[in-house]
């Protein structure tokens, strides 16, 4: 069974019919990290957000007013905690995708130190709901997935209502969902058996401007007046109070509520746009129209009957991909774009890409050969991006790195020590995709050139080592542009 599929392929849909009406056309299965901006509600017209800002200003306001009366009563205290540890929005697959120790979006010792953070606001007299969206610049944990998860928690019925409205306009199947006693007909999702919420892509943002120092001040660049009133604000000193507010000096606190006032009428004022979904600056959108293309190249054996076989299997796996980077386009996906679509040859996108990249291709090659396949960021044996197996002591090991990726040495090295130490890996593939052409200095060994040579010494000396595959996905000039040169 595949474990990665679009919204559109899912609902057997054109991509540019959920585009039309306003949908992110999303990868179920996997998350993707872009976020709900609060900010961007402010003026949607989309039917059923339109008082969606209203709903969550009202909510921060009641925990505002629960929080000040808490002091009097443990229930309360409960109660406004439980207001911000809130359940794990479902079926919109955006975000990060990591799950608390607990099931919430946001951590209960996270949601206590937001509260106190809180109660030092409340205290020098600032009671503006909005100041809650901005807590995520004082309050380590409470980061954008967080922010992001809160507000669908808050207005979830109102993507319900988009969702079933959407749905019924595109004719898609559906099931009926009750959520807080509304019934809603929904889509159901592939794989949890879940429904499934769309989100308008106009609502998206990479980082919501709340969470991010920068990104409120790239906001702010396209309005001089803000600007220069943000540059008026020292972030370290702000924090350095809210730290411990109660032992500073009536001038102290004086200046830290009229910086923070500022800083509010900064976030009011700012006007943020949503994700551009042709630029794609998160390098996410394009893959999936690119593997359903590229899905009739991949295929793959009968299920491996032994270790041999599924090394050879994964082997197979790993140069498929290596063609459709090298061969058939995908190369195109590694770097960013301009506003007009064109591509920037010289800024290669996050290493994340490529390996969402290598995850798409291997969901279709391991559901034909029956293959196990997980992705494992660190399975407390050292880096590990992806293992594919067919049993606990059957289990090969594949990293993805890009080339410009700083500590691909180290990367590597750590890599051949987690492998010999790995009692149950058959074989670990170590591979590198090319992304910028290096500059050879004299006497200056690249990192590339580093590993190669640590590889081959290893193995001509018997050395348990993971198998290195280079693969090069520089976009290089066409062979008409170089004859006319």
């Amino acid at each position: 069974m595949l474990q990665t599929i679009s919204l559109s392929k899912h609902l057997e849909i054109a991509r540019i019919d959920l585009e039309n009406l306003g949908v992110f056309d999303t990868t179920l299965g996997i998350d993707t990290e872009l976020f709900v901006d609060p900010k961007l509600l402010v003026n949607s017209k989309i039917k059923e957000f339109t008082k969606s800002r209203e709903k969550i200003l009202r909510y921060f306001q009641q925990l505002l007013r629960i929080h000040k009366q808490s002091i009097k009563s443990a229930r309360l205290r409960d109660k406004a905690r439980d207001m911000l540890a809130v359940p794990e929005p479902e079926g919109l697959s955006i975000g990060y995708g990591s799950k608390t120790d607990n099931g919430t979006s946001i951590a209960k010792n996270v949601a206590n130190r937001i509260l106190l953070s809180a109660s030092e606001i409340l205290s020098v007299g600032i009671e503006d709901s909005e100041v809650v969206e901005l807590l995520g610049l004082f309050v380590d944990g409470f980061g954008p997935d967080s922010m992001s998860d809160l507000i669908i928690h808050i207005i979830y019925e109102d993507f319900c209502a988009y969702t079933a409205r959407i749905s019924k306009e595109l004719g898609v199947k559906t099931k009926e969902y009750k959520i807080e006693g509304v019934k809603y007909f929904l889509p159901t999702h592939p794989f949890s058996g879940k429904q499934i919420t769309f989100v308008p892509y106009s609502l998206l943002r990479v980082l919501p401007i709340a969470t991010s120092y920068d990104e409120i001040a790239k906001a702010a660049e396209h309005n001089k007046e803000l600007r220069e009133q943000f540059d008026e604000i020292v972030f370290p000193a702000l924090q350095e109070v809210m730290s411990n507010i109660s032992n500073k000096s009536k001038e102290e606190i004086d200046s830290f509520k009229k910086d923070l006032s500022s800083l509010l009428d900064i976030y009011r004022k700012i006007d943020v746009e949503s994700y551009d979904l042709k630029r794609d600056e998160r390098g996410y959108y394009g893959i999936n129209p690119f593997i359903e293309k590229e899905s009739k190249n991949i295929q793959a054996r009968k299920k491996p009957a032994n270790g041999t076989e599924l090394v050879e299997s994964i082997k197979e796996l790993i140069f498929q991909f290596k063609r459709s980077i090298e061969d058939n386009g995908g190369n195109n996906l590694l770097y960013r774009r301009t506003d007009t679509n064109s591509l920037l040859k010289d800024e290669p996108h996050h290493e994340d890409v490529s390996q969402r990249i290598f995850y798409m291709i291997a969901d279709l090659f391991c559901q034909q050969a029956n293959i196990l396949l997980s992705a494992e960021s660190d399975a407390g044996r050292g880096p590990v991006d992806f293992s594919l197996g067919t049993g606990y002591n059957k289990k090969v090991l594949v990293e993805i790195k890009k080339s410009d990726n700083k500590n691909i040495e180290h990367g590597y090295k750590e890599q051949v020590e987690a492998y010999q130490k790995s009692e149950n890996a058959l074989q670990s593939f170590y591979v590198v995709i090319v992304v910028k052409e290096v500059k050879k200095i004299k006497d200056h060994v690249t990192q590339l050139e580093a590993i190669t040579t640590l590889y081959e010494d290893n193995k001509k000396k018997g050395i348990k080592t993971p198998e290195l595959i280079i693969i090069d996905g520089i976009i290089h000039p066409s062979p008409s542009k170089l004859r006319s040169k």
